[in-house]
């Protein structure tokens, strides 16, 4: 294996252990904070994060810029302007964040008045400073994490963030039994400022970057400031979805369904990000692949068909433990929790599938289409939540996140399969309709045998070790020739 190849698999083996070691972590945070502080106000947490988290989509895309142009002076080996660029992106960013956070904060009553419920406006109003506060460090650490993914640290990256996650949940351990609610907003600052210290401690170490040098670039900022707006439109529709779900749960599903809502999108987003992010490596081999029709459709289908095995034993995985999940997480089983996570676990499926066309897509540089597929599913989310929330209540507000990623993740995979003359016939295999079907089979089993059984309990580890068989079965019959496959790509590219 060569050292590039060994970088590739690293990054890719610590992004997704780093996903499954977070989740982890919020697994036992969350657990804990059900116990302290209860759901309602776990819901309010939720609630005035997504909020406050709005104002990033004013950062102009600058963090995503940043990865670009330190791999591009890289690859040049000019680390002067390396450095320029750090000083240029995280000075603008620090300054942008710390001037909304101002604009907001004087505001804050009347923001939160018109979302939280009368009851809870105290709560909310106390954990908002510190919730600005994780904003600014955030925004100013993405560019030194960006900096690090540019030069292929990714590693680093997410040790540095693996770290500070456990960070979090001992100083939650610490605070929360004196200072409740507040107490879970001081730890998420320690853990904000501990990642933005460490990585700035590595980025100065891999460019002798000194961050007390004034070091501004017009001309780099022009270039990021361009670069990156191309890309802050994408983002900010992407990021409109969660708050705007969760500020219509909080009106019609109440705070504990909000809280609920919350547990089960954490496990869910996990899982989904270790997909996303090993079918995001593979963006190079997109750009490196010839115009040729065929070996195009060759390779979506092997990447479209391991992302189909993947996304389905995941979220398959995740709704049979997900009673197993209620008991050892909440105390007991919750119905609002379980069906909010088999809705989201079917949006998440469609919504995984998209992504060979997605990356596709991002590689040839055609944001147009990601554009209309984050409108329409951003449209559909507002209409779908605001309707069936009020004829529906919480559920319906789930309904219509599923109903927009569906239409949104479609359109993506329509438009697609037309421009490349893919046939839904040549991209689902027989085998892996069978092995849909068998998956569906047994979630329908287990959940029937949970409702006559008293102890359902080893029902349920009956199912998941049922599940394990049948992944490594399928997984080793028919999924080693496609990775095989695409290694072979990368070798030659």
């Amino acid at each position: 294996m060569t050292a590039k190849k060994k970088l590739i698999v690293i990054n890719v083996v610590s992004s997704g252990s780093q996903v499954l070691f977070v989740g982890v972590v919020y697994f036992l945070l969350y657990r804990y904070l059900l116990k302290q502080i209860g759901v309602e106000m776990l819901g309010v947490w939720s609630v005035v994060l997504s909020t406050s988290s709005l104002a990033n989509l004013a950062n102009f895309g600058v963090a995503d810029s940043v990865i670009r142009f330190v791999a591009l002076f890289v690859k040049e080996d000019d680390h002067a302007k390396i450095r320029q660029l750090i000083f240029t992106a995280s000075l603008f960013l620090g300054f942008l964040f710390l001037m909304i956070a101002a604009i907001i904060y004087p505001f804050a009553d009347l923001i939160l008045t018109s979302i939280l419920p009368a009851k809870y406006l105290e709560a909310g109003l106390s954990i908002l400073p510190y919730s600005l506060g994780c904003l600014i460090l955030n925004a100013v650490n993405g560019v030194y994490a960006s900096v690090l993914d540019g030069m292929q640290k990714n590693y680093i990256r997410s040790m540095i963030f693996g770290v500070s996650s456990v960070l979090l949940l001992i100083m939650a351990y610490v605070l929360v039994p004196y200072y409740h609610l507040k107490g879970v907003a001081i730890a998420q600052v320690c853990q904000s400022l501990f990642a933005l210290l460490i990585c700035l401690s590595m980025v100065v170490f891999q460019t002798k970057y000194n961050p007390f040098k004034w070091n501004w670039s017009k001309q780099i900022f022009r270039q990021i400031f361009s670069y990156g707006m191309k890309f802050q439109f994408i983002s900010l529709l992407s990021m409109l979805n969660d708050p705007v779900t969760k500020i219509l749960l909080g009106r019609f599903g109440g705070m504990a369904f909000a809280g609920y809502y919350e547990m089960a999108n954490r496990v869910l987003l996990q899982a989904r990000g270790v997909i996303v992010n090993a079918t995001q490596s593979l963006i190079p081999i997109m750009i490196n692949l010839s115009k040729d029709v065929r070996e195009i459709q060759d390779f979506y289908k092997k990447v479209f068909s391991n992302v189909l095995f993947f996304s389905v034993s995941a979220m398959g995985t995740i709704v049979i433990a997900g009673h197993l999940s209620a008991f050892y997480w909440i105390g007991s089983y919750e119905p609002v929790f379980y069906y909010t996570l088999v809705i989201l676990a079917l949006s998440v499926i469609v919504n995984i599938l998209n992504t060979p066309a997605y990356f596709f897509f991002m590689a040839e540089g055609d944001l147009n289409k990601l554009i209309q597929s984050h409108i329409l599913l951003g449209f559909c989310n507002a209409i779908f939540g605001f309707g069936l929330g009020y004829v529906l209540g919480g559920y319906g507000v789930v309904y219509g996140c599923f109903l927009a990623v569906l239409f949104g993740s479609f359109y993506i995979l329509i438009i697609f399969n037309k421009l490349y003359q893919v046939k839904i016939n040549f991209l689902l295999q027989r085998q892996d309709m069978l092995y849909i079907l068998t998956i569906i089979g047994l979630v329908i089993v287990n959940n029937v045998v949970v409702m006559i059984a008293k102890d359902s309990k080893i029902n349920d580890f009956i199912s998941l070790s049922l599940m394990v068989v049948l992944m490594a079965f399928y997984f080793f019959k028919f999924k080693i020739s496609s990775f095989n496959f695409i290694t072979k790509k990368n070798v030659l590219k």
